[in-house]
């Protein structure tokens, strides 16, 4: 098995399905405990953006999250039903005059922990790609 799916509603305290998912894919993939945490971080990141500002807690629309080995690359995408963002226009949080800013951070955090990150639908689908 090359690919796991699950997919839940819009809702925050369906946080822990996605963190049981990230155990069990690890466990079938057989990733090694660092890149647990990386994947583990960033994956839970991109689901709260997803509910969040994806779909606006809209519990009727879904969240959903894909994990895949491909060659010799890890890689999760996290799909949601929102409109999408800009993001061309990501500003660093660690700059001085964006230190203040709440927003941003997330997005950073999961640039920093992947290897690659992807963005298609208007921003409304983002893939963490991690070599393995």
């Amino acid at each position: 098995m090359n690919r796991l799916e699950i997919s839940i509603s819009s809702e925050i305290n369906n946080i822990v399905k996605i963190e049981n998912f990230i155990e069990s894919f690890t466990a079938c993939f057989n990733l090694s405990p660092e890149l647990f945490g990386r994947i583990s971080l960033s994956v839970i990141e991109a689901v709260n953006n997803a509910i969040l500002s994806g779909n606006k807690r809209e519990a009727d629309k879904m969240v959903t999250v894909i994990a895949e080995k491909v060659n010799n690359q890890f890689r999760v995408t996290v799909n949601d039903e929102g409109d999408g963002f800009d993001y061309t226009n990501i500003p660093d949080p660690t700059l001085p005059d964006n230190i203040d800013k709440i927003a941003g951070r997330g997005l950073y955090l999961m640039k920093t922990l992947s290897n690659e990150l992807i963005f298609e639908n208007n921003g409304a689908s983002v893939t963490l790609v991690f070599n393995l």
